[in-house]
């Protein structure tokens, strides 16, 4: 029971990493708000995780949408009166030659992957600098450190999630207020899984052979690293980003 009574948001958490970072909280005692674009999914595993008496709150939020963000957190606050962790994993996978890349596809990306942070942390953060404590945690990605051909768009947004963690980290750090991100490797969400179910089981082995581990990462290997960075047992961690990777980043090898 880590982080009894802590309320938390988390982002995009109707599926894949989001959803087991909720499954993780409400184990670990949190009040978990799940939010998420997809309406009907989000209300399901969101009634699935109370079954055993938990409190968990399913909401409708585009985190593209300045008014749906708002709205999240000021239901929130109503209900709850503080929020204790920020969870950001909402995100879209658009990939595309930059050459050729239309550049709708680059605003929408950036609006999803990276404004989305901008907005959710402004409407956040003033309730966390009030009561002196707060932990919110970003989701970037391996491909902010290493080259994918043709996920120019998605590298640059992670990328800048990770400047945006250091930088928040040292302003707010005086009001005990926490940023940290966590960077994945390739792990298998339902999306990944999709994905091999159109390009052939050879698109999960290509990847597994990425990582030093020869393997996959689960979303609960994730989720728990985000557990810990919620947590009280971190406290004195702030500006930092946990590779959850397989040791992808220590090797040179990439392959398509």
């Amino acid at each position: 029971m880590r982080l009894k009574n802590k309320v938390a948001i988390v982002t995009g958490a109707a599926n894949g990493i989001g959803l087991s970072i909720a499954t993780a909280f409400v184990q670990e005692g949190a009040i978990v708000i799940l939010a998420d674009i997809e309406e009907q999914k989000v209300s399901e595993v969101t009634k699935l995780l109370a079954i055993n008496g938990a409190v968990t709150r399913g909401v409708k939020c585009d985190v593209g949408n300045t008014d749906d963000v708002k709205k999240l957190i000021q239901t929130t606050i109503a209900e709850f009166g503080k929020i204790d962790i920020l969870v950001n994993n909402a995100a879209v996978a658009i990939g595309g030659n930059i050459m050729d890349m239309p550049e709708d596809d680059w605003d929408n990306l950036m609006n999803i992957n990276l404004k989305s942070i901008y907005r959710t942390i402004k409407e956040t953060l003033p309730f966390m600098v009030k009561q002196k404590s707060g932990s919110i945690i970003n989701i970037s990605s391996t491909q902010a450190f290493r080259s994918w051909h043709n996920w120019t768009a998605y590298a640059g947004a992670k990328g800048a999630m990770l400047s945006m963690t250091n930088q928040l980290a040292g302003q707010f750090g005086e009001y005990n207020v926490r940023f940290n991100s966590i960077s994945p490797g390739a792990i298998l969400t339902p999306m990944n899984a999709k994905r091999s179910e159109v390009e052939g089981p050879g698109f999960l082995e290509k990847s597994a052979a990425q990582h030093a581990m020869q393997r996959l990462g689960s979303p609960m290997e994730v989720a728990m690293t985000a557990v810990f960075l919620a947590s009280d047992e971190a406290g004195f961690i702030t500006g930092e980003d946990i590779k959850v990777d397989g040791g992808l980043c220590t090797l040179p090898r990439y392959t398509e």
